[in-house]
This record gives structure tokens, C-alpha cells and sequence, in this order.
């Protein structure tokens, strides 16, 4: 056995641009309005604030219903139809898409780490639809996959956690996971891309606190946010500063 790279992913707006949408209702009407995820987080601070969007909340139940199982007034599942969807498009291919393809063709190990709320299996068939459209060489060498939002997921982590918490815990038993599978003696390496802010700084809570427990393992987290696009290697603080390693341009090899 010998020492592997992993890589852990979050979906949307990282290594997809996929057309989901986010159901808003207005409370005076009972209209609903569809919006994408990338549209939504433009004016969802503004939900309930006098102006334009005054009269319009999040129903709590159905507003993310095409983030989880279920299928369309078709009949298509809405993450199948989704993918099918995105790729007859332009676009599609998030900011990690090249490194996920790169993971793929290495046959490193992949965890998925997302919000939504899929079964496990639901996520696997999107991605193969990837893969039998010639976009990816072959299925991803998978992990884990951890959809934190869906119900049994949630159980599995830890019902009390907020989506923030139940991220954090997946990713570290993802890091568990690969240590067992592959070997605890070896010097590994870790990274996860993320889009969201919030996100990254809980990955870096995340990483930052194996790397504590697994100083000889190195760890690094990548934002893929459109405002703040960077790479980092977590590093344990260190009194005597020349034994820190420089953090590589990239962490993937």
C-alpha cells in the first residue's frame, strides 16, 4: 500500500453549474417564483425586508424540493434531469470541475460533501450520467458520499448539527474513512474544494483540526468562490517557524 492523495467535493457552483431551483413563495399571493441557486443567494438578504422582495419568504418544506429525491411533473428525477439538462448546455463545468476530472483519471479517492439532500445512490447515478456521456474517463474511485441534508445522512452524523456541523463531521469521517481504507502509517494528503465562504472557513476548522490529531498527514482546502478564488495547506501552530513546509502551488499529485 502506499500513500494517495483524496479529494473531497462539494456540487454546486464547484465542480457543477447545475439549473436546480430554489421555490420561493409569496405570502400575499401564495405565487411561487423559481430562481437559480446563484440568483437566489443575490436576494435572499432580502426576504421579508420592505422593497422588492418584501412579500416573499422560503416555504420551509418545498423551496429546496428539487434538491432532494423526487421527480418533476415528467416524471424525471430531479438531479437526473439536471445533469441531462446541464450538459446540452454551455457553462456547466464548475471552477474544480478539471480537478475532479484529474482525480477521476488517477483513480485517486473521491468524497462528495454536499448540502443537498439526495440518497447516496441518486448522486452516484447523476455523476455515471457523466461518465457514459464521455466527460469523465471512468466512474470516480468513490470514498464516501455524504448528501448532509437528507434525512438518514443527518441521523448517520448527528441529528442536532446544523447543515455547517453536519459538513464538518462528514468531512472528517471522510479523513477516518481513508485512513482506514488505505492505510494509517502513510503520509496522506487531504483537500477539499468549496465555493461557499462559510463553507471554506469550516473546512479549514475541519482540516485544521486532523491535522492536529495527524501532523505527518498534510491537509489543504481551496475556495472556489468567484470573489475569493485561493489555495491553502493547513498547518499546525508552530513555535519554531523554519520546521513549517511551504505550502505547494497545488495540493493534488
Amino acid at each position: 500500500m502506499e500513500r494517495q492523495s483524496f479529494y473531497f467535493f462539494d456540487i454546486d457552483e464547484n465542480i457543477l453549474h447545475l439549473p436546480t431551483r430554489i421555490h420561493l413563495l409569496n405570502t400575499m399571493t401564495g405565487e411561487e417564483r423559481a430562481m437559480r441557486q446563484h440568483e437566489y443567494e443575490d436576494i435572499k438578504a432580502y426576504l421579508g425586508v420592505p422593497g422588492l422582495w418584501e412579500d416573499w419568504a422560503d416555504p420551509p418544506a418545498r423551496a429546496y424540493r428539487e434538491f432532494a429525491d423526487g421527480k418533476d411533473r415528467n416524471g424525471e428525477e430531479y438531479l437526473l434531469r439536471d445533469v441531462r439538462r446541464a450538459m446540452d448546455s454551455s457553462g456547466w463545468k464548475g471552477p474544480s470541475w478539471e480537478i475532479f476530472k484529474y482525480a477521476v483519471l488517477k483513480r485517486r479517492p473521491v468524497a462528495i460533501v454536499t448540502a443537498r439532500q439526495h440518497s447516496r445512490e441518486i448522486i452516484e447515478a447523476a455523476l455515471q450520467l457523466i461518465v457514459e456521456a464521455g466527460h469523465l474517463p471512468e466512474t470516480p474511485n468513490f470514498l464516501a458520499i455524504y448528501p448532509c441534508s437528507n434525512p438518514e445522512i443527518r441521523d448517520e452524523l448527528g441529528p442536532h448539527l446544523t447543515t455547517a456541523g453536519l459538513k464538518r463531521r462528514a468531512i472528517r469521517q471522510c479523513v477516518e474513512k481513508g485512513l482506514d481504507e488505505y492505510g494509517r502509517d502513510l503520509p496522506h494528503s487531504f483537500g477539499m474544494s468549496d465555493d461557499d465562504l462559510k463553507n471554506v472557513d469550516l473546512i479549514t476548522s475541519a482540516m485544521l483540526e486532523a491535522k492536529l490529531d495527524y501532523p505527518d498527514k498534510r491537509f489543504f482546502v481551496i475556495s472556489t468562490n468567484r470573489r475569493r478564488h485561493v489555495k491553502m495547506e493547513i498547518l499546525p501552530p508552530h513555535k519554531d517557524e523554519e520546521k513549517l513546509r511551504a505550502a505547494e502551488d497545488d495540493w493534488y499529485g
